[in-house]
């Protein structure tokens, strides 16, 4: 019996084929602006895409991100501008990142832009963590690491807390400088030194005039 005639009957995905384009696009990004200015990790993550593509014959059609972007919201600037390139073409295959935790680290919902993505026929891979995407158990693996990658940051934020309540507990300064004054003593570690600016004399000025002259704003 010729079994094939029930493939008619079979459930279909929805979708294009994912991969099916040997064509992609390279995606980058730091945390922050300090590690943008050394620009070290994105010149890596670069080059590890590039040899990635180059490995598996894919296409490099656009660049993207090679900024700093916090990847705590996926509402990022240059990542969003990346996706819509992506929607708006039908011959994308792939999105090449230096590992998932630069592509987004919200866990749950990173992961549901990577299926909305597959079901249009393009894969996000990559070229640090190789899965195979195409099959159930690596968009498993892949789910870990955007999972992985929220645990990581809540970890980090709850470390953030405590050290900042701490620092207040010894009196240290933790925001940013009030406006008037400087840190003659700056650096990790130390303890700060605020003194008054020249713009911080004159504000006091404006106060001790507003508050005993009865002077208006202007």
């Amino acid at each position: 019996m010729n079994l094939e005639v029930f493939g008619q009957f079979a459930k279909k995905e929805k979708g294009r084929i994912i991969g099916r384009n040997q064509t992609a696009v390279i995606y980058t990004r730091v945390s922050s602006k300090e590690q943008f200015d050394n620009n070290a990790s994105l010149s890596t993550q670069l080059k590890y895409c590039q040899e990635y593509a180059l490995r598996k014959e894919l296409d490099v059609l656009e660049y993207f991100g090679g900024t700093y972007e916090s990847a705590k919201s996926d509402e990022r600037r240059e990542f969003q501008r990346m996706l819509n390139y992506v929607k708006r073409r039908k011959n994308i295959g792939y999105i090449i990142v230096y590992s998932y935790d630069r592509f987004s680290r919200t866990g749950a919902n990173g992961a549901y832009i990577s299926e909305q993505l597959k079901k249009q026929g393009v894969a996000l891979i990559s070229a640090t963590q190789e899965i195979d995407v195409t099959t159930s158990a690596g968009t498993f693996q892949e789910n870990l690491y955007h999972m992985f990658s929220h645990f990581d940051n809540q970890v980090r934020r709850d470390k953030s807390i405590t050290g900042m309540q701490e620092k207040l507990r010894r009196g240290h300064w933790t925001g940013a400088y009030p406006f008037g004054y400087t840190n003659t003593n700056p650096g990790k570690g130390k303890t700060p030194n605020f003194v008054i600016t020249e713009e911080g004399k004159l504000l006091k000025q404006a106060f001790l005039w507003k508050a005993n002259a009865n002077m208006s704003h202007v």
